[in-house]
């Protein structure tokens, strides 16, 4: 798991290169200072368990050398020596012989101390229970002893614990602290960072303007330079893309233009067993012109082909766009007798006029076409409650099936199984005129489930 966070992000790298050299440094703390203060604890028992040995030495005597040694402990000592509220004391007196002069036996098996060192200490184990053992030689001018003093641990693990509670909850308050003041560090430090990704994310798939870089820091300025540079590229390609585009819509549209009015006059003349051939020229060429123009629309409306001019949105009335519109699609709806009505309320947009217009003239294009002979069409706009105006085209023709729905929005696809000619463009031209205009587009079965509804709907003025 941590391998996988230090990959993941740099705010995980972070934290595990700066957590685990600390969380490190804190654990060898918490273990030094154990070891010093259980060390300095054990030595205070110590120097106590030596200072009875030694008290117990200064008590021995012995009148001559054959003489046995006499220790001066009386009964009342005695009892005080080995007096003690936890612990056992054990106390041992061995001639030079190596006789028990007196004290506990068990204590006399251990290993004797060298003559003459000093007092030595050591760990060792009697009835079964573990002891600290001070054993000092002593002598004197006229005898020589070992004076062995033992007792129990109960003192010293008791200390230990106690020592290791008194250490552990300030190491681990101090660690929790230190690991959340490592993740507010992280996390102020990458902020920049934060606030940068998060303007990358709000931008549109059509912004290719450079990203700001005045407060990136120094080590992302390199990533930001090559995005930008990727960004200048993607621009350029698409801006001369969509001009060789629009140059080519406009190179084509004056000379098919031509044509058709060529093709007309020519078949006014032809003798009517020949006009049957040249009409169905005449068609091939009105749908080359059709796609013509829907492609110059299509790239007009895009934003690297948008001039500065025509980029600029102003307020545009949609009643006005129907007026136009009944009058460019009436001839059109009568021809395949298809009742086309409009229902206009007041709303107003602010955007581009002809982009609208275009709009509006390829869903009811699209309708018409695909609307059987005798159906109806009606195009609607108006407000809503929150001052959103909305514009809809609403047929009762064959309806689109759900799960075709997002796809016919996209560039020259088409239903399969229409029977319609047609390009493939109409819709892509509306979806590309609402993302110019921030409106949102809803696709759905027209009334009582019959035929297909389309509506766009404008942001709500602020």
């Amino acid at each position: 798991m941590f391998e996988r966070l230090f990959h993941a992000t740099l705010r995980g790298r972070l934290l595990i290169s700066l957590a685990v050299p600390l969380l490190a440094l804190l654990a060898l703390s918490v273990v030094a200072d154990y070891r010093t203060a259980l060390r300095l604890a054990n030595e205070s028992y110590d120097y106590v368990l030596t200072g009875t040995a030694m008290a117990l030495a200064s008590r021995l005597e012995h009148d001559a050398d054959d003489a046995p040694i006499e220790v001066d402990l009386p009964p009342a000592a005695d009892a005080i020596l080995r007096t003690d509220q936890e612990d056992t004391i054990l106390y041992a007196v061995i001639d030079r012989n190596g006789r028990l002069v007196v004290g506990d036996r068990d204590l006399a098996r251990l290993p004797l101390a060298p003559a003459t060192s000093p007092p030595t200490l050591s760990d060792a184990w009697v009835g079964g229970s573990p002891v600290r053992v001070v054993s000092y030689a002593y002598s004197s001018d006229t005898l020589q002893a070992t004076v062995m003093v033992a007792e129990t641990t109960r003192k010293r693990d008791r200390a230990a614990n106690k020592i290791l509670s008194a250490i552990i909850w300030p190491n681990l308050v101090l660690i929790g602290a230190t690991l959340l003041l490592v993740l507010a560090v992280v996390r102020f430090s990458l902020q920049p960072l934060d606030t940068l990704g998060a303007q990358i994310a709000a931008r549109t798939p059509s912004d290719l303007s450079p990203i700001p870089d005045g407060d990136v820091p120094g080590e992302a300025r390199p990533l930001v330079s090559a995005l930008n540079r990727l960004l200048g590229n993607l621009d350029a390609a698409g801006h001369a893309q969509q001009l060789f585009l629009s140059n080519a819509a406009h190179q084509l549209r004056t000379p098919l233009a031509g044509l058709l009015t060529q093709l007309e006059l020519a078949a006014r003349a032809l003798p009517a067993e020949a006009r049957p051939r040249l009409e169905r020229l005449q068609a091939a060429t009105q749908r080359l012109a059709h796609s013509t123009h829907q492609m110059l629309a299509l790239a007009r409306s895009s934003r690297d082909a948008l001039s500065a001019e025509e980029s600029t949105r102003r307020p545009v009335e949609l009643g006005s766009l129907f007026e136009d519109g009944a009058s460019d699609f009436i001839d059109a709806a009568l021809a395949r007798r298809i009742d086309l009505g409009f229902e206009a309320a007041p709303a107003r947009v602010n955007g581009s006029d002809w982009m609208l217009r275009e709009l509006l003239a390829n869903l009811l294009d699209n309708a018409i076409k695909y609307t059987p002979a005798g159906g109806h069409v009606t195009a609607r706009c108006g407000t809503d409650d929150t001052g959103a105006a909305w514009l809809e085209v609403e047929d009762d023709g064959p309806g689109i099936p759900e799960a075709e729905r997002q796809r016919v929005f996209e560039r020259f696809y088409r239903l399969g199984d229409s029977g319609v000619e047609g390009t493939g463009l109409g819709l892509a031209i509306v979806r590309e005129v609402a993302e110019r205009h921030d409106a949102v587009i809803s696709l759905d079965a027209g009334a009582e489930g019959c035929g297909t509804r389309i509506r766009i709907i404008f942001r709500a003025p602020h």
